[in-house]
């Protein structure tokens, strides 16, 4: 099907097409599935998509947003030389949700460029742990190579997304119907159990409740004692 596309629509139509299931998974909030440990990387917003009067004259990044999981151990940004003249650039990685030390490692260097390269890469090492947290981002921002100061241009800075794959579980009731408690006997045990994972440590509250004031209902302090507390898995 792809081919056929290809060949009636022509490549930039499939690129754009690709784009658009992008952005409508961005914005419902969809995200790739991956299994505990898997390798992943993937590519979402490309600069070929900004008009040449918004982005910078000398050099860019080639993709804006990248996803990583957190096993790949690391993540390839490609910088762009688009004159291919000698010089240099300065590529910094900014903290989001993501942060240098926790999630990633600072990157803070120089990219030289010699006549006639026209792209180099910077590799940014990504940690991966057993503790289940929400994706969070980070990104890389282009610098003059001798000062502070930001490049200008809608190209010079990535977005990087760390989708987490730890699988901390669900936390459930053993017994799926009412647990029956007999009147003579002084405890009455529920079973709660951790299913689908079990990554890093996960704790739940939980509290004996009346369900409701009925006569036919047990009340705390006549037929049991309120209990409330907090269980820890790990």
């Amino acid at each position: 099907m792809d081919e056929l596309k290809k060949q009636v629509q022509g490549e930039g139509m499939l690129a754009r097409m690709k784009y658009r299931r992008q952005v409508q998974n961005a914005f419902s909030g969809k995200r790739p599935a991956i299994a505990k440990g898997e390798v992943m990387r993937q590519e979402h917003e490309h600069a070929d998509f900004i008009e040449d009067k918004f982005k910078n004259d000398d050099f860019g990044f080639n993709c804006l947003h990248y996803s990583v999981s957190e096993a790949s151990g690391s993540l390839k940004v490609m910088v762009v030389n688009k004159k291919g003249l000698g010089g240099s650039v300065r590529v910094v990685t900014q903290d989001a949700e993501a942060k240098a030390g926790e999630d990633f490692e600072k990157v803070d260097t120089i990219v030289t460029f010699n006549q006639g390269e026209k792209q180099k890469f910077v590799e940014v090492i990504i940690k991966d742990d057993d503790d289940w947290e929400p994706d969070e981002d980070f990104h890389m921002q282009l610098y003059h190579a001798t000062t502070d100061e930001e490049l200008v241009g809608q190209d010079t800075k990535t977005r990087i997304t760390i989708i987490d794959d730890d699988k901390p579980g669900q936390i459930y009731f053993q017994e799926t119907k009412a647990v029956q408690a007999i009147a003579t006997e002084k405890e009455c045990e529920v079973i709660i159990e951790r299913r689908n994972g079990s990554d890093g440590v996960v704790t739940v509250d939980y509290v004996t409740l009346e369900l409701d004031q009925s006569e036919q209902t047990a009340c705390a302090g006549r037929d049991f004692e309120q209990t409330r507390g907090t269980l820890e898995f790990k």
